[in-house]
């Protein structure tokens, strides 16, 4: 690959499609059509409704220029590619899109349009799309009908929104943006003070054949799914039994990414949710040692919550209580080493 201003050029590959854009030298200038030489491939030519398109940017150039060229077909009928003349200007607004992608550049941009797939932006006068999946929680469309999604997304035309970019490709002009990438670390942060096991209470916003929608925190707004199958069979008849806006008790059982799924079955929380709610690295701790079958380590437990600990074991007598220090406390991998607190 050669890097264009920033972008990538397809020169050195193993095939050659519809759709790359390559680089190639011109070998031939005739009037209404251009040869240019594909190193290691062959000629691609453009003429006709391409050489029209590209006769402004074609006129300034001569033969053995450098020049960068997009794949139309693989055949004009004479052997050689079809192909269009690619303005190195249009390739440096590709390439400075593409760098707004790997800085995760939040864009602050005005909904031009929209479609009942989701919003249409501009970003440096290149078509973006923002699909209904990537907007926020606070804005996703919760109904039922393709006729209500568009009339839910007709509201944010004219409006700004903040965007990320998280796809783009040059050769078939594709530009897929996203709210919620514009809000991952937000969203990270907030979800980092949650653990799987975990309760807490939710709002009902809205009810479907595979479950329950719920706002599960609110500022910023972040939503779950309380799945069908982890709701008790005498409740399965939802709206019987729930009402949105209701604020029920529900457990954690999955945290990806901005997504939050629960559970009304066994509503008991973790211990390990709180244990490590009250303790943290360096707290002091009564437990019971529960095993000493191992030379190594003995296990304690600690309100509910087992771990090792690897010192002084010739002082651990099984069954009896001790002050521990809590040396380790891993609350996603369950794991707690302890520390035998000697007495002063």
């Amino acid at each position: 690959m050669e890097i264009l201003n920033g972008l990538k050029i397809k020169s050195s590959l193993s095939n050659i499609n519809v759709g790359y854009i390559v680089n190639g030298i011109i070998i031939k200038k005739k009037p209404k059509e251009v040869f240019v030489e594909i190193p290691h491939f062959g000629v691609a030519r453009i003429y006709g409704r391409e050489y029209i398109k590209g006769k402004d940017l074609i006129s300034k150039l001569k033969e053995g220029d450098n020049v960068v060229v997009k794949i139309l077909s693989l055949d004009d009928g004479y052997g050689n590619f079809e192909a269009e003349i690619q303005n190195i200007e249009y390739i440096s607004v590709w390439a400075k899109l593409r760098e707004y992608m790997e800085k995760k550049t939040i864009l602050e941009l005005t909904i031009k349009d929209v479609n009942k797939g989701g919003l249409i932006v501009e970003v440096e006068n290149i078509k973006g799309f923002v699909p209904v999946s990537q907007l926020a929680p606070e804005n996703y469309p919760r109904v039922d009908s393709k006729i209500k999604i568009l009339q839910h997304l007709e509201k944010f035309k004219g409006k700004k929104m903040k965007l990320r970019i998280i796809a783009i490709d040059p050769a078939s002009q594709k530009l897929i943006l996203s709210e919620r990438a514009a809000k991952e670390e937000e969203y990270k942060e907030v979800l980092s003070r949650f653990s799987i096991g975990q309760l807490v209470e939710v709002r009902i916003l809205g009810f479907s054949s595979f479950g329950i929608f719920v706002r599960f925190y609110e500022n910023p707004p972040i939503d779950g799914l309380i799945h069908i199958s982890e709701i008790p069979e005498e409740y399965k008849n939802l709206e019987d039994h729930f009402k949105i806006g209701d604020k029920i008790t529900a457990k954690i059982i999955k945290i990806e990414n901005d997504r939050v799924s629960l559970t009304l079955k066994d509503l008991v929380e973790d211990p390990w949710v709180a244990f490590c709610r009250k303790y943290s690295v360096g707290s002091i701790v009564e437990g019971k040692v529960v095993d000493k079958s191992s030379e190594f380590f003995a296990v304690v437990e600690c309100e509910g919550v087992r771990g090792i600990t690897l010192e002084d074991l010739q002082k651990l007598e099984l069954n009896n209580k001790y002050n521990f220090e809590i040396i380790q406390l891993i609350p996603n991998e369950k794991k707690l080493v302890l520390k035998l607190k000697n007495e002063e």
